[in-house]
């Protein structure tokens, strides 16, 4: 340990090079997920909203199909179960809620994890700096303050690394946290849609003719 100590703290500037270049990695993945689950919650709910009225689950299925987004994919679990009842539809959208919100987290642990430690590490980096530079200055004949001091500025510049890698992090593990967030959100209100939409009785119907001539699951 003291060995270690009196080596100074370069290889910490690397351990956090690494860790930055891992966090880029998970920042620019998860913002690719995000970007290709984009969803526009207001449209889609508009047009969804008259086939649950009259229990058209065939298009409402087909329209769920026809998008990328996380919501609807996890509404469309539902709408596999409607035969089943109400319950089982519940069911069947928690557990896909479930997957999709664990598909979301992947990764952002360790944002969380590094935004928080990062000034930590850079911070000790920076002890083990000034450690090796008064060992130099110990050894030093006549001194040495200038070669000191430049020692210390370098030490100093692994908290530096450590406060850059930690702010992105820190800032990104709360952006993704907040659109998982939302994600969830817009799915339960879709579920609830369709909840409703089960818990009607068929008499309750607007079109109840039109809707048999539709030809959906019942």
């Amino acid at each position: 340990m003291l060995n270690l100590a009196l080596g100074g703290g370069t290889w910490v500037l690397w351990l956090l090079v690494v860790l930055s270049i891992i966090s880029v990695i998970i920042m620019v993945e998860r913002g690719l997920l995000f970007y290709r689950s984009r969803f526009n919650d207001q449209a889609f709910v508009d047009e969804l909203t008259p086939l649950l009225q009259t229990q058209n689950w065939r298009q409402a299925t087909a329209l769920c199909e026809n998008s990328s987004a996380l919501e609807p994919q996890i509404l469309l679990a539902g709408l596999g179960q409607v035969s089943e009842g109400k319950e089982a539809a519940n069911e069947s959208m928690e557990a896909e809620r479930i997957k999709a919100g664990l598909l979301m987290e992947k990764g952002l642990n360790f944002l969380g994890t590094l935004g928080a430690n990062a000034p930590f590490i850079g911070l000790f980096g920076t002890v083990l700096g000034i450690i090796h530079a008064f060992k130099d200055l110990a050894l030093t004949e006549g001194g040495g303050g200038p070669a000191v001091m430049a020692g210390i500025a370098e030490a100093l510049v692994a908290t530096a690394v450590g406060l850059l890698v930690a702010i992105p992090a820190v800032v990104m593990y709360n952006f993704y946290h907040r659109r998982l967030h939302i994600v969830l959100e817009r799915s339960q209100r879709l579920g609830r849609l369709l909840l409703a939409s089960l818990s009607r009785q068929p008499q309750e119907l607007e079109t109840p003719l039109t809707s048999r001539k539709a030809g959906g699951l019942r």
